[in-house]
This record gives structure tokens, sequence and C-alpha cells, in this order.
């Protein structure tokens, strides 16, 4: 009796196992083996992934919360296809591309009729995949085998009520992968196919995200509207509540995503959920300049003590908004000085400090702000973001005194320390225009102290030097006894550290299996030793030949490979001598100098007004250079002309005072003529009067009338000053120097020309031509050398090559080194055409 009944039992089982018909028995066999053989696990592995991928989550206080600290975005993972169904000869990933052409409008028709064929082409033939994917990958992976062995789709109709599980299953991988047109398919097929639908209103709820998520803002919308008339379970009004009010967040309708938000209280409970939505809606207030209910709503985000991060980031917007009288403030700062004593916030000083600066700035308070912040940034640092933020705030009150170098430097910090992309590349904008600003200041405070060098008698020279070297010699006998120092303090703390856990009973760690002997692995150590590193070097950034400067690009650092503080070893830096030898004696070296001192200060006063408004800097920095006075009379008069135009509105009498200036000096010149008629563009970016000038002289440059050339370029500056054809006339008066052989013009002529118009086609030509005339010199400085070597050694002059002979000439040909303008690469661009 008992081997019919296991016969007849097996025999049940081996019939109900057919997907083609459509019995109790049959969906109740498959009903039960899809869920527990496959579709549980990956129910299970999609839970572990969202719980993984919250807890590592990291949020940008920065932008808008997220409502759920999720990122839906997996862009780690491959793509399920290529990973999981990379079999020769599959059609899967083809049709999956013809399924997906044109799904922004895909209707629930659409997806049967191109999910059957996906499914037959992917799923069917009992493959049995070897994959070791994870995560969303194996989650894909067992929903397809569920529906691979367990579907029962019969006419169109799919008859195991556990697939909807399965499908929605697949619609959240996918989603989750970022891959919302696969999670289209799979939702909407889910819901046209299955007889007994047990998900369908979640599945809307996720083919609405779907949607938002592949751009299809409108279909997700109604969506929504649609599930907004429809009774939902508890658990789907808690996703519903969640997601609409994410949808609303970035469709940019505040307003109605704050009234979401109470909804998604409602019904999400626990104080992390709602002390979050609170604070988003403090920041959605604050968007809408509701200043008073953003308070309101980020003190309730802190009262709902939702985690320790959220609380002080809930107390810095506060800060951030904070008004109030003396009595106010001396609260608010009590209040936060609290918060130390907490054993959650202990960690997190340096935000309070932070907060704490930003209520005295809102009060007016600059010098208590800069304390806090100086002190904020010395504490431990506990988020990257308001670190950057600190020295922002630091740099701001310096750049508002102003004071921009040191600006700059902590710009700088901030930059590096900047997690929120907008917020970094912002101030990397500002600070890119610091960096020239500073650059400038440098070059000029560089060759100043050059041309003053210059100006010394032998006396006053060995005296100033003599200085030097002292002040270096006890420089690096400091750094040298700090050095010996941090030495032997660092011995004596490793010995104590050995011989502790030598003879210690404690569980074993890395110092004890390394011997103590691992200065990483000694946290003492390694904190006195960044902080030694700190107080000698600076900060430094990680980069090759970090001890030089022009390894480095932060505001210091252009500072000392311009003025070339830094690291010395010279065996001769203590000599006098050595120092005297580097100062230039040729006058034509000394001039360049002074030129390229005075284009530095005309720039950099164009700078402070142009870029940063600072009347007062542009006003006074130009001012000087007049003093100096200029080597070069287009750079006086356009230092006049901008005094004359910066102060036109707010300081008429020094307007009035530059203005006479260039009238009676230069009454023919543009910046006359402008004076005179304001309510004309005087400048062109090219006249036609210029163009025709500029045809005119270049004729008379092809007929070899070099002097001629130069006499009409000296005429085209004085006419057209700010005309852009001007680098032309420039660099062609300079070409006819070469013509007439006049080589040290002509090597002047380069350098001014490659600094006057370092942006410029002709700058940039007549820098390359600078370049290569210096190594050709230098080329036949060592061919001499080399000639007298071998002369000395008997060496027949048939062993030089063609090429050694050539450059044996101690004096270069440099008419004939210029090239034709059509052999020049920028053509028409450099010296010919308009």
């Amino acid at each position: 009796m008992k081997k019919i009944s296991y016969t007849l039992l097996i025999v049940t089982l081996f019939l109900a196992c057919s997907t083609k018909k459509n019995g109790i028995t049959h969906r109740t066999y498959h009903r039960l083996t899809s869920w527990y053989n496959t579709a549980f696990n990956g129910q299970e592995t999609l839970k572990k992934n969202l719980k993984d991928k919250e807890q590592s989550y990291i949020d940008n206080y920065a932008t808008l919360l997220k409502v759920e600290p999720i990122d839906p975005f997996d862009k780690t993972d491959e793509f399920y296809m290529e990973e999981i169904l990379d079999i020769p000869g599959n059609k899967f990933r083809s049709t999956t591309k013809n399924v997906l052409s044109n799904l922004s409008n895909l209707d629930e028709q659409g997806a049967v009729n191109s999910i059957k064929g996906a499914l037959s082409g992917a799923l069917g033939g009992g493959k049995d995949n070897q994959s070791k994917a994870e995560g969303l990958n194996r989650v894909i992976q067992k929903g397809k085998k569920a529906v691979e062995s367990h579907s029962m789709l019969i006419k169109g109709k799919e008859y195991n009520s556990m697939l909807s599980d399965v499908y929605l299953l697949l619609g959240k991988a996918y989603y989750y992968k970022n891959d919302p047109f696969e999670a289209l398919n799979y939702l909407n097929y889910m819901n046209a196919t299955l007889v007994k639908n047990r998900r369908v209103n979640e599945a809307k709820i996720y083919i609405a995200l779907a949607q938002a998520q592949a751009g299809n803002s409108f279909q997700a919308g109604e969506i929504y509207e649609e599930l907004a008339k429809i009774k939902l379970s508890k658990k789907d009004r808690k996703l519903y509540s969640r997601s609409f009010s994410q949808f609303l967040i970035d469709e940019k309708k505040y307003e109605e995503a704050i009234e979401a938000l109470n909804d998604a209280k409602k019904y999400n409970k626990g104080k992390n959920n709602r002390g979050r939505y609170c604070f988003i809606q403090g920041q959605l207030f604050e968007k809408l300049n509701s200043k008073d209910k953003a308070i309101e709503y980020y003190q309730k985000a802190y009262d709902k003590k939702p985690s320790a991060e959220l609380e002080i980031k809930s107390q810095i917007a506060l800060a951030r908004l904070f008004t109030g009288d003396s009595i106010a403030y001396f609260n608010k700062i009590r209040f936060l000085k609290k918060l130390f004593n907490k054993g959650l916030y202990q960690s997190r000083k340096n935000e309070l400090y932070y907060a704490m600066a930003l209520v005295s700035l809102n009060t007016k308070k600059e010098k208590e702000a800069f304390t806090y912040l100086k002190q904020s940034i010395k504490e431990n640092e506990s988020d990257p973001q308001t670190r950057a933020l600190a020295y922002q705030a630091i740099g701001d009150i310096y750049f508002s005194k102003p004071d921009y170098i040191n600006a700059g430097a902590y710009y700088d910090s901030a930059v590096a320390k900047f997690t929120d992309v907008g917020m970094k590349n912002k101030l990397l904008t500002k600070n890119k225009s610091l960096h020239e600003l500073i650059k400038k200041y440098y070059l000029v405070k560089k060759n100043d102290s050059i041309l003053s060098i210059v100006k010394m008698n032998t006396e006053q020279r060995n005296e100033y030097f003599q200085k030097y070297i002292d002040k270096i010699k006890t420089e690096e006998n400091k750094k040298k006894a700090e050095l010996e120092k941090i030495s032997k303090s660092e011995n004596n703390t490793l010995f104590v550290t050995e011989t502790l856990i030598d003879n210690s009973d404690f569980t074993q760690s890395p110092e004890k299996n390394n011997g103590g002997k691992w200065y990483f692995y000694n946290n003492n150590i390694k904190n006195k030793g960044q902080s030694d590193f700190i107080r000698l070097w600076g900060n430094r950034t990680l980069v090759d030949n970090w001890r030089r400067g022009s390894g480095i690009s932060g505001t210091n650092d252009v500072k000392n490979d311009l003025l070339a503080i830094g690291e010395n070893k010279n065996p001769r830096r203590f000599d006098v001598n050595y120092y005297i030898e580097q100062i230039p004696n040729n006058q034509a070296v000394i001039d360049t100098i002074k030129i390229q001192r005075d284009t530095a200060e005309l720039s950099l006063g164009i700078i402070y007004q142009d870029k940063f408004y600072d009347l007062k800097s542009a006003t006074s920095t130009l001012e000087h250079l007049l003093s100096t006075p200029p080597y070069d009379q287009s750079v006086t008069m356009a230092a006049m002309y901008n005094l004359y135009k910066f102060n036109k509105d707010k300081n008429p009498e020094t307007a009035k005072k530059y203005a006479d200036l260039v009238l009676l000096k230069y009454p023919d010149s543009k910046y006359a003529e402008s004076i005179l008629n304001p309510s004309v563009d005087v400048f062109k970016s090219r006249s036609s009067d210029a163009v025709i000038f500029y045809e005119l002289a270049y004729k008379k440059y092809e007929e070899r009338n070099y002097k001629e050339v130069k006499s009409m370029a000296s005429q085209a500056l004085e006419k057209y000053p700010t005309d852009e054809i001007i680098p032309k006339f420039t660099l062609l008066s300079v070409f006819c120097d070469a013509r007439l052989n006049n080589k040290k013009d002509f090597m002047d002529g380069l350098e001014r020309v490659s600094i006057l118009f370092e942006d410029k086609p002709e700058g940039k030509k007549a820098a390359d031509l600078l370049k290569f005339f210096n190594e050709k010199e230098k080329k036949n400085e060592n061919s001499n050398t080399l000639n007298k070597e071998r002369n000395n050694e008997n060496i027949s002059t048939q062993d030089f090559s063609t090429q050694d002979m050539e450059d044996d000439s101690s004096d270069l040909d440099y008419e004939k080194a210029i090239p034709d303008d059509k052999d020049l690469e920028n053509g028409p661009g450099i010296i010919r055409k308009k």
C-alpha cells in the first residue's frame, strides 16, 4: 500500500511540474517552488543590498537631502546581460537593444509583446549559468531563474501568482541598477499579464520611479496622480509618500513637496525618518526664502534627535540663519559650547566651532568669528565639507579686508577639501583669478627687488647679501635643531612602546605582530610625526618633488617659486660673491626685467578693478606704476587712462587729474579721443584705418623698406594703441630688426612681444623664436668649447660632421633665421593679413 501511495505521489508531482497546464495542482506547485527555491533568496539578497547601500550612503548637506538615504543609481555593478548571460550565440543582448529602442512611451501591450520575445531568447532552453554575480546582479539572476523555471504563461496570461513578487523583484533590481528601461519592461509586463496580481500598486509606484529615472517626468506625474485617488495599503502608502515627495523635490515643486513630506512623516514612523524629513522641509523653506519656517523645521529636526550628524548639521543650519541681539548671541554661543560635553558630539567639535563662527558672522562680530574658525580647523576633522567651508570662510574674511594673498592660501585649502562638486568648481573659478593676481603681485615684487639691487653700490650689495646669508644660517640651524629634537623624541617613544608591547598580555595587534616598529601602526608616533611635518614644511600636496614650489600649485608655492624661496642647498649659498655674480649687468637684460615688471603691475591694477571691483587697490597700484616710471610709453598711457576710467564715477577729482594728463601728453592718442568723446566707442577691436595702415606697412616690408616699416609701427602705436592689430605691428617691427641685422634689438624685441602679448598668437610666436635662438646660442657655445678641446688634442677637423661645421660659427644669421610669412605656422594670423 505504501509503495502505491509513493508511486501516486511521485506521478502527481511529476504531472504538476508542467507549466502548460492551468490546474490548481500545477499553480500550487509552481507558486511554492518559485518562492522557496529562488525568489525568496533573491528577495533577501535585495534587502541586504539596500541595507548596505543605506549604511554606506554619505549625505551631501550642501544640497537638498534625498528623502531616502540611499543612492538608487548603482554605477559600480556591470550590466547584467554582459556579466550573467555572456554566452556564445546568445541573442538576448541584441534582442534587448531592439526592445529598448522605443520604450519612452511603452504601453502594457507593447511590454507584453517585447518581453515575450526577450524571455524566450534569454531564458529558454534551461541553460545553467555558473555566474558568480553578487549584489543586484545576483538578485536578477535569481529572478530570471524563477521566471525560466516556473512561468505559467498560457495564451498571453500568467497564472503563477507568485511571479508578481518575482517580476517586482526584477523591476526593483533594475531600477536600483540605474536601468529604468529594463525595469519598465518587467513591471509593465507584470501588470499586463498576471491574472492574479497581488503587487499591482507597488509595481505602479516603481513604474513611476523608473519613468522619472528615465526622464519621463510627465508619465511619472500621471501615475502619482492616479495612485493618489486609490486606497493604498499601509505598506504601499509609506512607499508612495516617500517616492512622491522626492519626485516633487526633483521637479522643484517645493511647496507641494513640503506637504507631501508631512504625509511621509505620518506614515513613516521613527525618529530617524521624521528628523530627516523635518530637515529637508527646513531646506525647502530656505529655498523658498521663508526664513522663519526654515528655522522652525531645522529646530524640529534637532529636537527629534535622529543622529549625531543630522543634529550637528541642524545646528549649523540654525547658525547660518541666526539673527538676534547681543543677549541672543551670548545664549546661542553658550548653548553650542555646552554641546561639547555630550558624548556623541565630542568628535564633532570642529563643526560646532564652525557653527559658532556663523553665529558671530551673522551678528557682525568678525573678530570672534575668525577666532572660532581658526579653532575649527585646529580640531580633528569630522566632515571634509565642513572643514572646506571653514577654510572658505577664513578666506572670505581675508578677501574682504582685502588681503588677497592670505585669501588665496585658504581658498586653496578649501578647494582641496570640498566634496560638493558645485561648490568646489565655483570657488575654483574665483581662485583662478586670485592666482593670476598673486602671480602678477609676486612677479612685480621679485623684479622690484632685482632692480633695487642693480642700483646698489658694491658696499651696499655686500651688506644686503650678508644679512640674507645670516638669516638663512639661522633658519637652517633652527630647522636642524628641530629635526634632532624630533628624532630623539621618536627614539624614546619607540623604546617605551616596544617595552610596553613586549611585556603586555594584551590581545595581539599590529604593533605586537611587528614588534612595535612599524611607524604607522603607532598612533601616538604617527600623529606626532604629522604635526611635526606640518610645523616644519606646512601643508603639502602629495606630488613628486614636494619640497619644490614648482611641483605644487598652491598660493604659497606660487610665491616661493617667483621669489626663489625654498630649499637651497647650493654649497656656495653662504658666499656673498655667489649672489653678486647673479646680478644682471647687461642693460638689455635689465630693460627686459623692467618691461616685464611694468606690464605685470599694469595687469595687476586692471585685475583689481575688473575681477574684484577693488577700486582702492586698483588706483594705488596704477599710481605706484606711474611713479616708477614705466619703461614703455604705451604702459604709461594705459595706466593713466585706466585711472581715469576706474575713478570716473566714484572719484571725479582723481579721474579729472589723469584725464588732463592724457590730453596734455598724448593728445593724438585713442585714449585722448575716448576721453573727449565718451559716448563713442573708439576702441573697436580693429578699425578699418588701422587695417589699411597695416597693409601699407606690410607692403613696405615686402619691398624691404625696413626702416620705414619701423617708423610706421611707431606711428600705429600712437594712433591705435588698443587696436587688435597692434601685436602684428609690434612683431613686424621686430622682424625688421632681424632683416637689418640688429641682433640685440631683435632679441630684446622678441622678449618684449612675448611679455606684452603672451596670450596672443604673436606673443607665442615671439616666445617660440626666442627659445629657438637662445638654445641655438647655447649649442654654439658648447660647440665652440668642444672645438677648442678637440684642437688641443690635435683631432682632425675631418672628424666633424656637416652639422658640427654649420653650428661652429660664433654668430647666428638672424636675418636668414626669420621664416617667410608663408612659412609661418599661423600664416596670415601672425604678421601679414588682417
